[in-house]
């Protein structure tokens, strides 16, 4: 007679203080309908917009689209859980904040640690990073919110010696496109760079690569799962919009307009942009064309990716033979190995008190 497993006490986390709030929240219903009631019983924990922690029942009225009650109180976990999977999008949750209050707490959590989210949810950082490995990137100008207030004109003028138009302009620490801007001319400059300051204090310019964007997907394990390439197929640029609000954007996996050599390097630069920045468990990187150049940049890396019914990585995932359900699976019990609890610590002690 087998003796049934024990059911995985899941702890979801979602919401959050950035501008991805709603995003955290539409990936967060698709996780858990993605988890296995025979392998899991599922916690919900939501943060609100200004950065209260929510009880089970709140929380779940929140994920629901159900009014909710907000009791002041700060970060808490249930008792005797065994695993935390993080679905917050953007500072506060992808930024490596809530990774480093899990790690002093030795509780195992799913996705990259406290140093690689840090890293590479900062564009400019990770730039710096990649750069010194001999990885590809785009030419950037890196301009402080104080650069700005003390000299714009002189700011301005730096950046017109650098960069012809187009160029795009955003904040190093927002993801989803939020706060980017594309810029056509000099009257848009100057616009541009005060909005990407409200999401902001540091802000990047770079060329416009006018070409298409490719991602890949990584699920890490002994033998990691790297996807081949998909091609972003859109019209305009892949904006916020074209994200997560219309089905405009579509994914061709594998792409049909690169050689099987270039699929090839752009899947081995993924793999090492993700050992540079230390990251863990799961990850996309995107890649630029340079059309003009004839040669890829990589664009970014996102720690925590969306999950939501219209995002690329649970697509790359599929196409490299993980549905859903089985890629949750699969990053979960990476996270249970590779980031073991120890056995009641004090400060685990604490966070069953306060809850």
């Amino acid at each position: 007679m087998t003796t049934p497993q024990p059911l995985t006490n899941l702890c979801l986390l979602f919401g959050g203080t950035s501008e991805e709030h709603e995003i955290s929240l539409r990936s967060a219903r698709a996780v858990r309908a993605n988890l296995n009631p025979q392998r899991y019983v599922i916690h919900h924990i939501a943060i609100t917009r200004d950065g209260q922690w929510l009880d089970e029942k709140n929380s779940r009225a929140m994920l629901e689209g159900e009014a909710f009650e907000v009791k002041e109180r700060g970060p808490y976990l249930p008792a005797d859980v065994d695993v935390v999977f993080p679905v917050l999008h953007g500072p506060g949750g992808e930024d490596g904040s809530v990774q480093g209050w899990l790690e002093i707490q030795n509780i195992p959590f799913v996705g990259s640690g406290c140093l690689g989210s840090a890293m590479a949810m900062d564009k400019s950082i990770t730039k710096h990073i990649l750069r010194s490995a001999n990885l590809p990137v785009l030419p950037w100008i890196d301009v402080s919110a104080a650069d700005w207030r003390d000299d714009a004109l002189e700011v301005a003028s730096n950046i017109l010696q650098r960069f012809s138009y187009p160029m795009y302009v955003k904040p190093t620490q927002q993801g989803s496109s939020v706060g980017i801007s594309r810029v056509a001319d000099k009257e848009q400059l100057g616009p541009a760079l005060e909005m990407a300051f409200e999401f902001s204090d540091h802000i990047l310019i770079e060329p416009a690569a006018e070409g298409a964007e490719y991602e890949v997907a990584i699920l890490d394990g002994k033998i990691p799962v790297v996807s081949l390439p998909g091609e972003i197929e859109v019209d305009g640029w892949y904006d916020h919009d074209n994200k997560y609000n219309n089905d405009n954007a579509k994914i061709v996996v594998p792409s049909k307009t690169i050689s099987p050599r270039m699929a090839e390097k752009l899947r081995d630069v993924a793999l090492k942009a993700f050992r540079v920045l230390r990251l863990e468990g799961y990850a996309r990187v995107d890649f630029l064309l340079d059309k003009k150049a004839g040669r890829f940049a990589l664009n970014e890396v996102n720690t925590i990716p969306g999950f939501t019914d219209i995002s690329m990585f649970p697509k790359l995932m599929q196409h490299s033979g993980y549905e859903f359900e089985a890629l949750v699976d699969k990053m979960i019990e990476f996270a249970m190995a590779s980031k073991p609890a120890s056995s009641k610590t004090p400060s685990r002690q604490i966070a069953e008190t306060v809850a």
